[in-house]
């Protein structure tokens, strides 16, 4: 009987060394296949360029083909559910902003939430501006305009490119800053706004610089402050709000990926790794620029970090009831 004993102990022994041994040889193995990253948006935008463009680099890193594929819809709800309901084993990505993940579940009832995903890295940021138009009489600066906005509630018409976008949590930060309501105005993406910005039909907008220097550069549109907390490189001169002396607002705006919950640690770090090298490839930082934006790598903690700090945000502006669906 103590023989016995001894065998199945051994025996034991044996079979937890190794699986011990395959969890570290799978992750080692990993990627085997394409892996797919979902952008929940469609093709052309600035997030699709991004992700095409570093999936080209992720690929090179990790020996596989990364492909890109579009599920558009309901605020990037579609694309994010898909890769929440996908298996937890690496092979299926979300790239998109904070918003997609933690403000849309906030304003409207989704099959996921925040804690379905795990954050690998951020691969890009930009900067936001306040535009108003070359030729505004009312205002001419940022000061000028804050003293518009108070001046009346309401008065202020201000446009945003859509309910949960972090330029619709831009300009609710500023709306608190300045004291006062604007009246505000909301589109589906920024090219109708800055349209309707130029026509006259709005009085500003809350725009990414990278959807709006080439109107800025054209002349038809003038920046009144960076919404940030640096200035932006490509719009050198422009102040941030709080260097105006109007306290800090930050409407920076970061794209990152993320995998499944419940993806192996293994996997999940060594996806981490790989994007940090793919953001630092050539053609990554070069496809930012022209785009107005900066290549920017992260620690899967930092993008966490993100995430809690605008949930926090869209949280409480949605019991403020200032942040709705249409």
């Amino acid at each position: 009987m103590n023989i016995r004993r001894r065998e199945l102990l051994k025996l034991g022994t044996l079979a937890a060394a190794g699986g011990a041994l395959t969890a570290p040889a799978w992750a080692q193995e990993f990627p085997s296949k394409p892996v797919t990253i979902v952008v929940p948006f469609a093709p052309g935008g600035n997030t699709d360029i991004v992700a095409r463009t570093v999936a080209v680099a992720l690929g090179k890193v990790l020996g596989q083909s990364v492909i890109v594929d579009n599920r558009a819809g309901a605020g990037g709800s579609i694309g994010a559910m898909q890769v929440a309901r996908a298996a937890p084993d690496g092979y299926t990505l979300l790239l998109c902003g904070a918003g997609v993940v933690v403000t849309v579940p906030e304003m409207v009832k989704t099959s996921y939430s925040r804690s379905n995903f795990a954050p690998l890295g951020l691969v890009n940021k930009g900067s936001m501006v306040l535009l108003a138009r070359k030729n505004e009489t009312r205002f001419k600066n940022f000061k000028e305009l804050a003293a518009y906005a108070r001046s009346g509630e309401g008065k202020l018409i201000a446009a945003h490119s859509g309910p949960g976008t972090p330029n619709h949590l831009a300009l609710l930060q500023l709306e608190t800053l300045l004291k006062t309501k604007f009246t505000i105005v909301s589109y589906k993406g920024s090219g109708p706004a800055l349209i309707d910005l130029i026509g006259g039909q709005v009085d500003v907008h809350f725009d990414q610089v990278s959807s709006s220097l080439q109107h800025i550069k054209g002349g038809a549109l003038q920046p009144l402050a960076v919404l940030g907390p640096t200035q932006d490189p490509s719009l050198p001169g422009v102040q941030t709000v709080a260097e105006l002396g109007f306290g800090e607002i930050d409407g920076t705006t970061y794209v990152g990926v993320l995998a499944p919950s419940g993806t192996p640690k293994a996997v999940q770090d060594k996806l981490a790794a790989a994007l940090a090298q793919a953001v630092k490839d050539p053609q990554t930082v070069n496809s930012a620029r022209e785009l107005g934006s900066v290549a920017y790598s992260s620690t899967p903690q930092e993008f966490a970090r993100l995430l809690d700090a605008e949930y926090a945000l869209a949280s409480q502006a949605t019991k403020d009831g200032r942040l709705k669906a249409d």
